[in-house]
C-alpha cells in the first residue's frame, strides 16, 4: 500500500511541477502576445501618421503640379508677347530704315529748293536794281513771257509753303500728304499755312478768315501771298489775338484787313512800304491791303 501512494504521491507532485511549469509559459505566453499587440498597436498609429503625412504630400504635389502648369501658361504667353515684340521693333526699325532714306530723299530735293530759290531770288535782286521795275514783273523764264515766269516764281513759292508746313504745322511731315494736293486754292492754303506756322513757332494768335473765291493767276497768287505774309508777320508781334480777313469787293479786287478778336477794339500795325498802282494800303481804321484787279 505504501508503495503504490508513494508512486501516486509523485505522479501527483509531477503534474502540479508540470502545471506550474504550463502555468508559467502561459503567463509569459500572455505578456508576450500582449508586447506584441501594442507592437501592433504603434505600428498601426505609425502607418496611420505615415497616411495621413503621405495624403499631404500628395495635396502639396497636386498644388505645385497646378502652379508649374500656370508658370508654363505664363511663359508661353511671355513667349508670345516676345515673339510679337521682335516682330513689332523689327517692323519699327524697318519703318525707321524707310523713313531715313525718305529724309535723305527730302534732304536732297530741300537743297535743290534751295539753290532754285537762291537763284530766283537773286535774279530779282538784279531786277530790282534797274529803273522802272513794279510789282508783277517777273524773272526771265525759257519762253521770257511775264505768263511763263510768273509760273516758275509761283512753283517756288509753293515749294517754300511746303517746306514751311512740313518743318513747323505738319504732326508727321514724312507720313501725312501734302495739303497742297488737295485744295483748289493754293493761294488761301499758302497763307493759312503762314499763319499755322506764326502760331506754332512763336505763339502768335493769329487766324485766317478767307471768304474769298480761288485766285486763278499765277501771278496774282504770288502777289497776294507774299503781301499777306508781310502782314501775318507784322501781326504776329502784336500781343492779343486777331484776324486777317479776306474778301472780294465787286470790282474784283481783293482786301486783307485785320479784325481784333474783341470787337470794336482797333489793331494799331506798321503798314508794309508798297510802292503800285494795283496795291492800296490803308492804316487809318486798322491796317487793311487791297489789291486791285488786273
Amino acid at each position: 500500500m505504501v508503495v503504490p501512494l508513494i508512486i501516486a504521491l509523485v505522479l501527483a507532485a509531477a503534474f502540479l511541477v508540470l502545471w506550474l511549469t504550463a502555468q508559467s509559459k502561459g503567463s509569459a505566453l500572455a505578456a508576450e502576445r500582449d508586447g506584441v499587440q501594442a507592437d501592433l498597436d504603434q505600428t498601426a498609429a505609425m502607418l496611420s501618421t505615415r497616411d495621413g503625412e503621405l495624403n499631404q504630400a500628395r495635396s502639396q504635389i497636386s498644388i505645385l503640379e497646378a502652379k508649374v502648369a500656370a508658370v508654363d501658361g505664363d511663359l508661353d504667353d511671355t513667349r508670345s508677347k516676345l515673339t510679337d515684340a521682335t516682330d513689332a521693333l523689327r517692323k519699327r526699325t524697318e519703318l525707321a530704315d524707310a523713313q531715313a532714306l525718305q529724309i535723305d530723299a527730302l534732304s536732297g530735293e530741300r537743297d535743290e529748293l534751295r539753290r532754285q530759290l537762291g537763284d530766283a531770288e537773286e535774279r530779282l535782286v538784279t531786277m530790282a536794281a534797274r529803273p522802272g521795275v513794279v510789282v508783277g514783273e517777273m524773272t526771265s523764264s525759257d519762253d521770257g513771257t511775264p505768263e511763263a515766269n510768273a509760273k516758275v516764281l509761283w512753283a517756288l513759292e509753293l515749294a517754300r509753303s511746303e517746306r514751311q508746313w512740313r518743318n513747323s504745322v505738319a504732326i508727321d511731315p514724312l507720313s501725312e500728304t501734302s495739303p497742297f494736293e488737295a485744295t483748289d486754292d493754293p493761294a488761301r492754303e499758302a497763307v493759312e499755312i503762314e499763319s499755322a506756322a506764326l502760331r506754332e513757332d512763336v505763339g502768335a494768335l493769329i487766324k485766317v478768315d478767307w471768304q474769298a473765291p480761288p485766285i486763278e493767276a499765277p501771278a496774282r497768287r504770288l502777289m497776294i501771298v507774299r503781301i499777306a505774309q508781310e502782314m501775318l508777320a507784322t501781326a504776329a508781334r502784336v500781343p492779343g489775338a486777331a484776324r486777317l480777313l479776306v474778301t472780294q469787293e465787286e470790282s474784283g479786287a481783293l482786301k486783307m484787313e485785320f479784325v481784333s478778336a474783341e470787337e470794336g477794339e482797333v489793331i494799331n500795325l506798321i503798314p508794309p512800304q508798297i510802292s503800285s498802282d494795283l496795291i492800296d494800303v490803308r492804316n487809318d481804321t486798322g491796317l487793311s491791303v487791297t489789291v486791285r484787279a488786273e
